[in-house]
């Protein structure tokens, strides 16, 4: 009696000891229905609830540099112009134009944040709860909504007015429902409900971006590759394409015809180009031939872009880039012929010039931090940017600079005189944007000891951490995962498993009796963070602002090596 009383004991202590494990790693895989229902408000308020201390900090929030470009169109002040989607561009003067009605565009500014933090929340929700309808373990869904609710790179995101927040607001719900496509093999999209959302938020996606269009393109390619053949593959195909025309042919076309839009060229790609050739005749100006060096200049000013080169951006170089008249399909041949040459020749400048640009996005030791307000925008070496974007004679012609010294009776003025004049008008102009640092004291110090905790080499603000190293180590899993599964078939093939070889190709049944999707369909889902992560390697600088989705999607692609899916045949014979 006495060895069975200790044994029961035993068993139970030990229960108890491993139920705080057993609570952590459980699964409650289930219909995204039922995830929502029972998940979807509960991480909205919580996401909500965390952001708010931040956001009454920097309230009413903060623009990034080319949100200001953009109100200047808005505002009249400067015609618009493509190089910024005119998508993004017309909704922020849309909240512009509530706050004129109410007195001030701050107001707008401050109707725009709450806007945007209450469908961050939600699709930040929404993926949590897709996180946990795909059976990913407790502990990774409880740090998912941890790494939401307090990280940095996520919470100063939210109170951003610039168009990656606003792109990121779209990108989150197509996240979740282009894995939905591939782990399902496209039979989700069979579901015309399903088909509709997937086009509306993919529409807007590319729309909101202009680097959306290509990784739409190459992620597309990803999950009509896993797509089961025939009307799965049909209708993923034509939902991709309907979104893709919508955003590219229609509302683009329609949209800068409505504003008398200028097409601005598309040129940042052409950095690659620009910087490396500069480079070299930069620091080794006697390597360019004359050859050359003559079909350079027939598609960029070479001596201008190796004098002006920045080693941390491409825009000073392929801002050289001719234009009028555009250069000639022989001419830009002659010229890549010739960059291909000299890369060939001086590999290592061309190296220098290309790692400059992208070390932010794989150093670990560059972090940086959001502004906390916009009033950074209106100042110094901002406001003579901004003063280019106004009419040669502003500030003379219209009788601002009429009392300043400097004019000549025949109304002509020096340069500095006109540069003045110009800025003065630009200040008048942005007068009403103006006062977003006006903070009590205890309130600015506060944001003040924020940022210095947030630059002194904190590991946690680097951008490499969750652009490069964290999406490597998601794809290196899902890679592995890969390589075993093909392991194994290959050993069920040859007969050594003793088990059929007309093995499943479309999910796994591991010894948990839980279907998970075949991992080449995981790979596929994931292909979307990788190519959003390339495009961020393509990008002319570095900057924090362009990893925005990126930030905020990564518990989705995190969740993929732990992906299960519940009640495989009843969901296929629904979907059907």
């Amino acid at each position: 009696m006495g060895d069975r009383m200790r044994r029961a004991l035993t068993a139970v202590a030990s229960t108890a000891a491993a139920s705080p494990l057993v609570w952590l790693t459980a699964r409650r895989p289930s219909t995204f229905g039922k995830a929502i229902r029972a998940r979807f408000v509960l991480y909205a308020v919580t996401l909500i609830a965390a952001w708010t201390p931040y956001l009454m900090l920097i309230w009413p929030g903060a623009m990034r540099d080319d949100t200001l470009a953009q109100y200047l169109q808005t505002a009249g002040l400067h015609r618009y112009y493509t190089q910024h989607p005119l998508f993004d561009t017309l909704i922020f003067g849309l909240f512009w134009r509530i706050g004129d009605v109410f007195g001030s565009p701050l107001i707008g500014e401050a109707v725009y944040t709450a806007t945007q933090a209450v469908l961050l929340a939600a699709g930040a929700a929404l993926m949590l709860c897709y996180v946990r309808k795909i059976g990913a373990p407790r502990w990774l869904r409880l740090l998912g909504l941890l790494y939401l609710a307090t990280s940095y790179v996520v919470v100063g995101a939210v109170g951003t007015m610039g168009k990656d927040s606003l792109h990121t607001v779209f990108f989150l719900p197509f996240a979740v429902l282009f894995a939905e496509a591939c782990l399902t093999r496209g039979r989700v999209l069979l579901r015309m409900p399903v088909a509709v959302t997937f086009v509306t938020v993919l529409f807007a996606t590319v729309a909101s971006k202009r680097t959306a269009l290509m990784i739409a393109l190459c992620s597309g390619v990803g999950l009509l590759a896993v797509c089961m053949r025939g009307r799965s593959r049909r209708r993923a195909l034509v939902c991709l394409c309907l979104a893709i025309v919508l955003a590219q042919g229609v509302f683009a076309p329609l949209a800068a015809a409505a504003t008398h839009a200028n097409r601005s060229p598309s040129r940042e790609l052409w950095g690659v180009v620009t910087q490396s050739v500069a480079q070299v005749a930069h620091d080794r100006p006697s390597a360019v031939s004359a050859a050359q060096r003559a079909a350079l200049n027939g598609i960029m000013r070479l001596d201008q872009a190796a004098l002006e080169i920045n080693p941390h951006r491409t825009d000073e170089t392929f801002h050289t880039l001719r234009e009028d008249p555009r250069p000639s399909g022989e001419a830009t041949l002659a010229a890549l012929r010739a960059w291909a040459e000299l890369g060939l020749a001086q590999p290592g400048e061309y190296l220098t010039a290309w790692a400059g640009p992208i070390r932010g996005w794989w150093d670990p030791r560059v972090n940086f931090a959001y502004p906390t307000d916009s009033d950074y925008l209106l100042r110094g070496g901002y406001l003579r940017q901004w003063a280019t974007f106004l009419p040669e004679d502003a500030g003379v012609a219209d009788g601002v600079g009429a009392a300043v010294a400097g004019v000549t009776e025949s109304g002509l003025a020096d340069e500095d005189t006109v540069e003045a004049l110009r800025v003065a008008r630009i200040t008048r102009d942005l007068t009403p944007l103006m006062g977003t640092s006006r903070k009590p004291r205890w309130q600015r110090d506060l944001l003040d000891r924020i940022r210095r905790w947030i630059r002194d080499s904190n590991p946690f603000t680097a951008m490499a951490l969750y652009v490069t190293w964290l999406p490597l180590l998601v794809g290196a899993t899902l890679l592995a995962q890969t390589i075993a599964a093909r392991g194994r078939r290959s050993v069920a093939h040859s007969g050594i498993s003793g088990r059929s070889a007309a093995l499943p190709t479309s999910r796994e049944t591991p010894h948990d009796g839980m279907s998970r999707p075949a991992p080449s369909c995981r790979l596929a889902a994931c292909g979307l963070l990788c190519w959003t992560v390339l495009s961020l390697y393509a990008s002319p600088e570095a900057l924090f602002w362009y990893p925005i989705p990126v930030f905020l999607s990564l518990p989705l692609f995190a969740a993929l090596p732990f992906t299960v899916l519940p009640s495989v045949t009843d969901d296929e014979r629904r979907l059907r």
